[in-house]
């Protein structure tokens, strides 16, 4: 009876096979360093997967060091260079995982095994495939991380009027970041009032000093942890992490004390709180700015928050 020893033994006769098949259906430029080192990763993947079949360890105890989640995080890397998302990335180990498989079904007589023995390789197959996908994502999201971290600090104040991350930044980092890492949070949009007109009426240094003391009101009445953006022309946004639309209208409230004297313009506030009001950025923008809409026809430095 062949033994499953034999498994290992055609995986690792079968490695170009493996990874022709991997590239076939993850199609790539191999001049292209980036997707030459993914498949350089794939193939060791293999190999290290042929050592864990030979092992007795189990998923939890195997182990070559620290190398393997090395070799995941290397993967990882290139993967992002890609432009793989986490999709993109399952689906790369997902793929190998198949390949795997369809040697040993296509190499092996699955039938002349022991029922033991060939169980013991499904399982074998299953649990490095959840580990290695599991944390590769861990890996892919943290470079992310890292990566949106050091574009917020290249572009800490990138609106030379307020100091604040622009609105580019707001939508392209700031906001996608609070969907990703909290489960709620909140959103207030504060609009100075007849703005535009002032701009026209070639009162811009007057707009430009409100549209300030407005950013510095707001940053001052925002608890910590909280991220202010400028919004718009005549716009500063704030988002405050784990908390409701409650401690938004408060922060709100707190921010038109703070403008009240002198009052020489009016600040409406629309709010919004995430997922509640919407589960997604775009949705939740949405009706964070019909709020605001809301506001401004009431006026008089109204907040309203979304329903």
């Amino acid at each position: 009876m062949e033994g499953t020893s034999r498994i290992p033994d055609r995986l690792r006769d079968g490695l170009p096979a493996i990874v022709a098949s991997w590239r076939e259906s993850r199609r790539g430029d191999f001049e292209d360093g980036a997707y030459s080192r993914l498949v350089a990763g794939m193939e060791e993947l293999v190999l290290v997967f042929i050592e864990f079949l030979n092992s007795p360890d189990s998923v939890e105890t195997f182990s070559r060091g620290g190398r393997i989640r090395t070799l995941v995080g290397e993967t990882a890397r290139g993967q992002h260079e890609l432009g793989r998302d986490a999709v993109g990335v399952i689906e790369d180990f997902a793929v190998l995982r198949r390949c795997i498989w369809r040697t040993v079904e296509k190499d092996v007589d699955l039938s002349d095994l022991d029922g033991g023995e060939v169980a013991r390789f499904f399982v074998k197959l299953m649990q490095a495939s959840d580990w290695v996908t599991e944390a590769g994502l861990e890996a892919f999201d943290t470079i992310v991380r890292r990566e949106m971290e050091q574009a917020l600090g290249r572009a800490a104040a990138t609106d030379l009027v307020t100091g604040l991350p622009d609105r580019d930044l707001f939508n392209r980092l700031l906001l996608p970041r609070a969907v990703a890492s909290h489960q709620r949070f909140a959103v207030a949009v504060f609009d100075v009032a007849h703005f535009t007109e002032s701009v026209a009426a070639g009162r811009l240094k007057h707009a430009r000093q409100v549209l300030r003391r407005l950013a510095e009101a707001v940053q001052e009445a925002v608890p910590e942890g909280a991220v202010c953006a400028r919004f718009g022309d005549d716009e500063i946004c704030a988002i405050l992490p784990d908390e409701g639309s409650e401690a938004a209208y408060r922060v709100a409230e707190d921010v038109l004390e703070r403008l009240r004297d002198p009052g020489d313009f009016e600040v409406d506030v629309g709010v919004a709180e995430y997922p509640t009001h919407g589960a997604s950025a775009t949705g939740l923008m949405a009706e964070t700015l019909k709020a605001l809409k809301m506001a401004k026809r009431v006026g008089g430095s109204g907040i309203v928050v979304a329903r």
